[in-house]
C-alpha cells in the first residue's frame, strides 16, 4: 500500500469566496475579515478562514521564506478569527 498525503493546498469550492480571502499580507487578510463581517460570517465562510490561518501556519514551515514573509505568515497565524453570525 503506498502512503496517500493530503494536500492542503487545493482549489477552492467557492470561487467567489477564494476571491475575497487574501493571506498575502496581513492587512489584506485582515481586510478580507472585516469585508465578511459586514455581512455576517457563515459557517463555510469561517471554515475558509481557518483554511486560510492553516495555510499561513503551514507556510511557516517552509525553509526559504524571507524574514518579512516569515512575519506576515506568523501574523496571519495569530489573527483571531470571529464568530459564526447568521
Amino acid at each position: 500500500m503506498t502512503n496517500i498525503k493530503k494536500n492542503i493546498f487545493f482549489a477552492p469550492k467557492d470561487k467567489k469566496l477564494a476571491a475575497m480571502i487574501s493571506i498575502r499580507t496581513p492587512g489584506q487578510f485582515n481586510k478580507s475579515i472585516e469585508k465578511l463581517k459586514k455581512r455576517g460570517i457563515t459557517v463555510r465562510e469561517n471554515k475558509a478562514l481557518n483554511k486560510a490561518k492553516s495555510r499561513a501556519k503551514v507556510q511557516l514551515k517552509r525553509k526559504n521564506l524571507s524574514i518579512r514573509e516569515r512575519n506576515q505568515m506568523r501574523a496571519i497565524a495569530m489573527t483571531p478569527i470571529p464568530r459564526v453570525t447568521r
